[in-house]
């Protein structure tokens, strides 16, 4: 072979097996990485429909409540016999009426604000898995070539 003593070969063959070792550990450690991002990223997406289903719900209810102060409003104004056509009602009713269109916007505005945030993190967490990725690649070239060069210097010495 190449004239290396037993004990070389044997501390050869363990060099190389720390080695895989270290190289399957860092795999093993890549793949809960990656486990952890694609959870992160579902987290997200869920923060993201549950983001969505707060603002129609919250919606939903504000036009509850505008159709009941309406309903009301109109009742109430029947009592006191003021005519439903009058101007001064109209201009009430029209007031009451851009009141809730701007609460429906803000509560529709926000719910699309935490939904973009969650699609940001989720493209965040995309980008950090991809980087872990090559993290891992380099951290395994790196452990090859030092277990090469371990290995270069012991056949050197035992030659």
């Amino acid at each position: 072979m190449l004239g290396l003593s037993p004990l070389a070969l044997i501390s050869l063959f363990v060099q190389g097996a720390g080695t895989m070792m270290q190289m399957r550990s860092q795999q093993q450690a890549l793949q809960v990485q990656q486990m952890q991002t694609r959870l992160q990223e579902r987290q997200y997406k869920a923060e993201a429909d549950a983001a969505i289903l707060e603002a129609q719900e919250k919606e939903n209810v504000r036009r509850r409540e505008y159709f009941e102060n309406l309903s009301a409003n109109r009742a109430l104004m029947a009592q006191s016999g003021i005519a439903l056509d009058s101007p001064s009602y109209r201009a009430f009713l029209q007031g009451n009426y851009s009141t809730y269109k701007k609460d429906a916007s803000v509560i529709s505005l926000s719910g699309r604000e935490k939904q973009l945030a969650s699609i940001y993190n989720i493209q965040q967490t995309k980008l950090t898995g991809k980087a872990d990725k090559i993290q891992a690649t380099t951290n395994r070239i790196t452990t090859l070539g030092k277990g090469l060069m371990r290995a270069y210097s012991t056949i050197e010495e035992g030659e």
